[in-house]
């Protein structure tokens, strides 16, 4: 008995834990005509995109456990690229198939079987040269499973932020999404990008390559291992690590060199047991006089296979197109043109840091007409962040984060903490009732995520004076987040 082509790949992705690969190629449930294999990987792609196991791929084993009546073929010696191209020349054979039947049955009215021929070998044509096209009433299936993905809120389609209400509004970082975070100087917009990076490494076992152009790599690889370790990033360049406690015992600096013997020793692992191959890449072309343009990342991402591509102070490349770097807005526009490409092309999200026009640090409203340089920024992208940081105290931040573009979220922004290092979590404030007066229970004032719903308030809030230190701390029901004293407020992003 011939083994089935589907039940194959059904049993390659679980055998190789890359589900990647498939989908690239353009596979999706409407392509199973076997209803097992259909109904086992729309349970596979469940799994993967689920909150609770996202990024991982069911077993052998659990699928067995899901699909007792279904026998899977034995593993094999093939790749999950053969086994892909095994599964499309199938359906290229099946699609024959039918349409060789269809001429047999409709032999007396050969303008019509000729008619049904032409435009299904050139449907067949257009599915071999690309894998975006849609055609609607062919992948109504998989339009449904979204659906009901989304219904039961258990689904994130992409890689995930570190804020649950980011995630809620856009459903993470998707494939082929071109993403912004802007701000004016020295507003920690690399913080926040480089932050997003190390949780998807950390969180969803992504691999991410981060290309700088304005700090170099050692610095940025510094950041990152400060983010991974919760440790403030003042006491890492200044070298008293061993002064900070660790939340989990010991001190900061211990926690720092366990994490050189393992991080290597854990994405191996990783990579043996799942389809991961989480990593951190920092990467710069400033030593190659005719790099810095779109093409040069392009290349180091067919070298890398990143899940994420970070690319911080986007307005310092060149743009490949007149072999230039300026400011210029038609310069600017073209790169920025090219990176939607990019993300479009290798159907991987794109995270950018861009300046903010000086005129932001006076308007009352949040737009993405603030993006400096070319109009282009705001056109392009699916998503646009406003970083507007408030200075607390000399160990504090608070930044607001205005959402001023975006294709799916419905709130106006949120504030997060802003300390370098340790802590980008959610800021909280004291809920209140219709007079305005905190509520408590049990004698303590309950609080939530301080989420906006317009931009009035984020600037009334964000109003980037700096507080007293002494009035802050007393405030009542504010969360003030974690100081290097506090042990028990220092935050990690690591599990």
């Amino acid at each position: 008995m011939a083994i089935s082509k589907e039940l194959q790949l059904i049993a390659k992705i679980a055998d190789t834990g890359n589900i990647r690969t498939a989908l690239d190629a353009g596979i999706v449930a409407d392509k199973f005509t076997d209803h097992d294999a259909r109904l086992m990987f729309e349970y596979i792609i469940r799994y993967w995109k689920s909150k609770k196991t996202v990024g991982n791929i069911p077993t052998r084993e659990l699928l067995s456990e899901n699909f007792p009546t279904v026998q899977l073929p034995p593993a094999d010696r093939l790749t999950i690229e053969a086994a892909v191209e095994e599964f499309l020349s199938h359906d290229t054979k099946v699609r024959l198939d039918k349409l060789i039947d269809y001429m047999n049955d409709w032999r007396d009215e050969p303008q019509k079987a000729l008619q049904y021929a032409d435009n299904e070998v050139k449907e067949m044509l257009r599915d071999k040269r690309t894998s975006v096209d849609i055609v609607v009433s062919d992948t109504l299936e998989d339009a449904k499973q979204r659906y009901l993905n989304t219904k039961n809120k258990d689904v994130i389609k992409g890689i995930p932020y570190p804020w649950p209400i980011l995630n809620s509004e856009t459903q993470g970082m998707q494939d082929g999404e071109y993403i912004i975070i802007y701000a004016r100087p020295k507003s920690l917009k690399t913080w926040l990008g480089l932050y997003i990076c190390v949780y998807a490494y950390d969180a969803a076992q992504q691999r991410v390559l981060i290309y700088t152009r304005e700090m170099s790599p050692e610095q940025m690889m510094d950041r990152c291992l400060c983010l991974i370790l919760g440790a403030p990033y003042d006491a890492f360049k200044k070298g008293y690590l061993h002064k900070v406690p660790h939340p989990y015992g010991g001190t900061m600096e211990e926690a720092f060199y366990g994490l050189l013997e393992t991080m290597k020793r854990d994405e191996d692992v990783i990579a043996l047991e799942t389809p991961h191959k989480k990593s951190i890449i920092i990467t710069s072309d400033r030593q190659d006089s005719h790099g810095g343009g779109v093409n040069g990342l392009r290349r180091k991402v067919e070298d890398h296979k990143p899940d994420l591509i970070f690319v911080d102070a986007v307005y310092l490349m060149r743009n490949d197109r007149a072999n230039t770097r300026s400011v210029k807005w038609s310069d600017q526009a073209a790169i920025s043109q090219d990176l939607k490409d990019l993300a479009q092309d290798y159907k991987r999200p794109v995270l950018v840091t861009l300046q903010a026009n000086r005129l932001s640090e006076d308007r009352k409203d949040r737009t993405a007409a603030n993006m400096a340089f070319s109009d282009s920024y705001a056109q392009d992208c699916d998503l646009a962040m406003e970083v507007i940081k408030k200075r607390i105290d000399d160990q504090h931040n608070e930044l607001g984060i205005a959402l001023t573009a975006s294709r799916e979220a419905n709130i106006a922004g949120f504030g997060i903490h802003g300390n370098p290092g340790n802590d980008f979590s959610m800021l909280t404030r004291p809920i209140t009732d219709k007079y305005g007066l905190p509520i408590k229970e049990n004698g303590e004032i309950l609080t939530e995520p301080m989420i906006f719903g317009d931009f009035k308030e984020i600037t009334e809030y964000f109003n980037g004076k700096e507080k007293d230190k002494e009035q802050y701390h007393k405030k009542e029901g504010h969360n003030m987040g974690p100081s290097m004293e506090q042990l028990a407020a220092l935050h990690t992003v690591r599990r």
